[in-house]
């Protein structure tokens, strides 16, 4: 559940107010956020303060830019008439979606879990059921944003949200805005080469993930799998593995350890290259507190100046708040002008 902001954070400054008389709405406008997932879909809608007025998930029911889009556009229709009586219209929808985000800010690459991994569009259909802007960006960036927003990184300027699922990325945010690289790809730590992982002679496909393969959901299930004898019952689940290892059965805190280590080392190598002040875990895997000990001592033993690690203040609805974050930001600023004119007076 998305957390709702505290005392200071729900102020509406003047401005905003002036804006609603401006335009003559009795009501406060709200915003919309989406989180796109390849098993659930999240949406929350808000008044522009940024407090809560309605969340809804629901199992994804299909594949495919067009068909998630259909199924997102009805969610956001189910939560607008929800919130019908006590907000006014629809400002902004902000949506968090995997894979990488080009500079146009519309099309998408490498969302395999959506059933897309070629470039692919999907706000092309969402804007042809939606009536409102709509703001796309990346999950972890958005969770790194979130985290910012209402969790550990309220005070950070450069820090990096590490999400591990099904799959691994990371977000990262430099002198409080986001890092996108050139193709949208920064933080695509799923990439990263692993010493050792190719056999002599040959090159790894182009776009492997090679990381994810190995510490990804599926990598600690694959782990699991190799292990020939199991003492009771085998879990059948990550999540039963970790209720195992904080059980204390031996080899399920064995295949733990050397998760947080793989972890550990990635954090490594990106502190080698973006040095953060803040490490935030944070996905279905990531966040488990079993992990934060050792991925701890293994940054600390590699890094030259170790970050701060913490596992995420906002656990499963980062992401969620991140697009709620972004979908404010573009609708104050459109009130912003609306007041102030085209010429900023």
């Amino acid at each position: 559940m998305l957390r709702n902001p505290g005392r200071a954070d729900r102020h509406r400054p003047a401005v905003r107010r002036r804006a609603r008389r401006r335009a003559g709405l009795d009501r406060p406008d709200d915003v919309v956020a989406v989180d796109v997932g390849g098993d659930n879909l999240r949406v929350a809608a808000a008044d522009m303060s940024g407090t809560l007025c309605f969340e809804q998930r629901q199992a994804t029911r299909g594949t495919g830019a067009s068909r998630v889009a259909a199924q997102v556009a009805r969610m956001i229709a189910s939560a607008t008439n929800a919130v019908g009586d006590q907000l006014g219209p629809l400002r902004r929808v902000g949506v968090s979606a995997p894979g990488a985000v080009h500079a146009d800010g519309r099309t998408m690459s490498a969302a395999r879990n959506l059933g897309e991994d070629g470039p692919f569009d999907l706000i092309t259909p969402l804007e042809a059921r939606v009536d409102a802007p709509i703001v796309l960006e990346n999950n972890v960036n958005l969770a790194a944003l979130g985290e910012r927003w209402r969790g550990h990184a309220r005070d950070v300027a450069t820090f990096a949200f590490l999400a591990v699922g099904a799959g691994i990325g990371m977000g990262l945010v430099h002198n409080g805005e986001l890092v996108r690289g050139a193709h949208g790809a920064a933080g695509e730590v799923a990439y990263l080469p692993l010493p050792g992982s190719v056999p002599p002679g040959q090159r790894a496909g182009r776009g492997r993930e090679q990381l994810a393969d190995e510490a990804g959901a599926y990598g600690v299930l694959a782990a699991l799998d190799a292990r020939r004898s199991w003492p009771g019952t085998r879990p059948s689940s990550v999540e039963e593995l970790f209720a195992q290892a904080a059980a204390g059965v031996p080899a399920a805190r064995d295949l733990v350890e050397a998760e947080a280590r793989q972890l550990g080392l990635t954090i490594a190598s990106a502190c080698a290259i973006f040095d953060p002040e803040l490490v935030v875990l944070g996905g279905g895997v990531g966040r488990n507190p079993l992990l934060l000990p050792t991925v701890r001592d293994t940054v600390n033993a590699y890094a030259p100046f170790p970050p701060r690690i913490e596992t995420s203040a906002l656990g499963e609805a980062a992401s969620l708040t991140g697009a709620l974050f972004v979908a404010l930001q573009a609708a104050r600023a459109e009130l912003l002008q609306a007041v102030s004119g085209p010429d900023g007076g």
